[in-house]
């Protein structure tokens, strides 16, 4: 699939030769220059590309064609890297943070049946798109459990675990208009022998600035109406008005009830917003300010004064993009004790997530464990109390929490392969591990408009002695290699016109991955790469082989082989 903006697949406006999807495009690798490359070293570069690449240099309308598609990247990264402010964003993050307009399809491949492909792929995604918009489906499974009586000191005092109940709920959200939607929700539980439910009615409505939503809540024991209209009164503030009238059947008494909310972003990486409450019951004021990173809450703080509950709320996340796991940590202050938690969350698969969580409650010493595991819009909770008192407090952090850690880590080192088979199950990369036609495909042009300045640079080097290179094979690593000392496997392309055409005076340099420069493409994604050559330098046989993500600098003295192995 194939996305861009301002073309369609068979125009022939310049937006049509941005056929690659811009999030993957590497601008120093098009350049072939390193990340910290001066101004004047990427004017070099672009210049020499051009002359290279220039859709003046070509007769023949294909090859002129491909030409053009080659030079529109060339222009665009020299464009990208010559402005600071746009250098700064690329390098923070990525394309994405340069173009941010919508999906549209673009071809990439000048071959019918690859275009068709992308067509037919993008219409699926793009049905499967709309019907979660519309419909919007989510689940929710939870069961709690105790096993707090396993750990008393006590032999008689110890009973085996037990149910404590089990909830479910479901619920569905439709769009009826471009500007109403319809949301059913129910929930059933069962605890310690009693059974309860309840079912909402949601109507929501946006209508420019203005967000209406109004719900109707029935249960066993309350029948409640909750009407909720936001507006935004400034470019970066918005107001809330909740009211809420709620009938209680068991006392048949009315219980109205109001929320203001004002919520006003104070720097770009600030949020703040003050909630108050007015009710027959009391009165409640809650602040907030949460700070942003990335577009991602980092910090939150919260103070709420209730005539019964005031509470203090901190939080603090920390996200690694490398594993795609979030660690949460959070405590809670109230007259009536402290409570802090730990929730630390990662992707399991492509599709899932799994979550483990610590809630500690002091002086109540109420310690319990929560797994959760989300799957698409369904999510299963398993919580279990470890402990509910204070005698059994030691004990239960031993054998429920530490003991039972520490195991499962032992036992991971001990079984490591067994255990990286195992988690390989859940992590479904079929998707990256295919390699892409179309980029597979123009490499093979750009190599052709590359094979006659190539040949040119070989026959100059020759005739000083200097670099030509006699064969270049790019791709997967043998898994018997090292990363110092990386040897070839099957899924190779040849690369050798592609790197002889970037000899310079005698010299190759390669700064970055290499799947990204001209002529070459991804022959095994998601697998270790390595790039092996073999060149002569003053009529002596050369080679050399390096991992992917290493530079490449032609001629070495250490490259050089014996008569014996030449």
């Amino acid at each position: 699939m194939s996305v861009s903006s301002g073309s369609s697949i068979c125009g022939d406006e310049d937006g049509d030769l941005l056929f690659d999807e811009e999030e993957e495009i590497d601008f120093y690798a098009i350049l072939n220059v390193p990340k910290d490359a001066t101004d004047d070293e990427i004017i070099k570069a672009y210049r020499k590309r051009c002359l290279m690449f220039h859709p003046d240099r070509f007769t023949d309308e294909t090859e002129k064609k491909d030409a053009e598609r080659v030079f529109v990247k060339l222009r665009r990264a020299h464009e990208v890297l010559l402005d600071p402010k746009q250098r700064a964003i690329y390098d923070a993050l990525g394309v994405q943070g340069l173009d941010t307009q919508g999906w549209e399809l673009v071809s990439r491949s000048a071959n019918p049946e690859n275009i068709r492909k992308e067509y037919e792929f993008l219409q699926r995604l793009k049905d499967r798109e709309l019907m979660l918009q519309r419909i919007h489906p989510t689940s929710t499974f939870m069961i709690k459990t105790t096993v707090a009586g396993m750990f008393p000191e006590e032999e008689e005092d110890r009973y085996p675990p037990q149910l404590l109940g089990i909830s479910l709920s479901q619920s569905v959200d439709c769009a009826f208009t471009g500007v109403d939607r319809f949301g059913l929700s129910g929930r059933v539980k069962t605890g310690n022998g009693r059974g309860d439910g309840s079912v909402s009615a949601v109507w929501k409505r946006v209508a420019g600035n203005l967000n209406l939503e109004n719900t109707v809540s029935l249960s066993s024991e309350s029948v409640s109406l909750t009407c909720r209209a936001a507006r935004n009164v400034f470019t970066r503030a918005a107001v809330i008005v909740q009211p809420q009238v709620q009938y209680n059947l068991l006392h048949e008494a009315f219980i109205p009830s109001i929320a203001f909310i004002y919520s006003m972003r104070l720097h770009p990486r600030w949020q703040g917003s003050i909630v108050l409450n007015v009710s027959p019951l009391g009165k409640a004021l809650t602040t907030t300010m949460v700070h942003t990173e990335n577009n991602h809450a980092k910090a939150l703080g919260s103070l709420t004064l209730h005539p019964t509950n005031s509470n203090i709320r901190m939080v603090y996340y920390i996200r690694k993009p490398e594993n795609d796991s979030l660690t949460e940590m959070s405590v809670q202050l109230t007259p009536y004790g402290v409570s802090p938690a730990i929730n630390m969350e990662r992707r399991l698969s492509r599709y899932s997530r799994i979550s483990c969580s610590f809630h500690f409650t002091f002086p109540s010493c109420l310690l319990y464990t929560k797994f959760k595991l989300k799957a698409g819009h369904s999510s299963f909770d398993w919580q279990i109390v470890l402990c509910d008192d204070k005698e059994s407090l030691s004990r239960s952090v031993l054998y429920g929490v530490a003991i039972p850690y520490f195991s499962f880590q032992l036992t991971k080192l001990v079984f490591r392969p067994y255990w990286e088979r195992f988690v390989a199950l859940f992590d479904d990369k079929s998707h990256e591990q295919e390699v892409d036609l179309a980029k597979k495909e123009e490499a093979a042009n750009v190599v052709n408009l590359m094979r006659a300045t190539a040949e040119r640079i070989k026959m100059d080097e020759k005739t000083k002695h200097g670099v030509i290179i006699e064969t270049a094979r790019y791709g997967q690593c043998d898994g018997s290699g090292t990363r110092a000392y990386p040897l070839a496997g099957e899924r190779t392309i040849d690369v050798t016109v592609p790197l002889q055409a970037m000899v310079n005076d005698s010299q190759l340099r390669v700064y970055t991955v290499k799947s990204q420069l001209p002529g070459f493409y991804d022959p095994c994604p998601g697998e270790a790469k390595m790039l092996t050559v073999r060149y002569i330098f003053r009529d002596e046989a050369h080679s050399c082989t390096v991992a992917d993500e290493m530079p490449l600098m032609l001629p070495l003295r250490a490259h050089r082989l014996s008569n014996g192995q030449a």
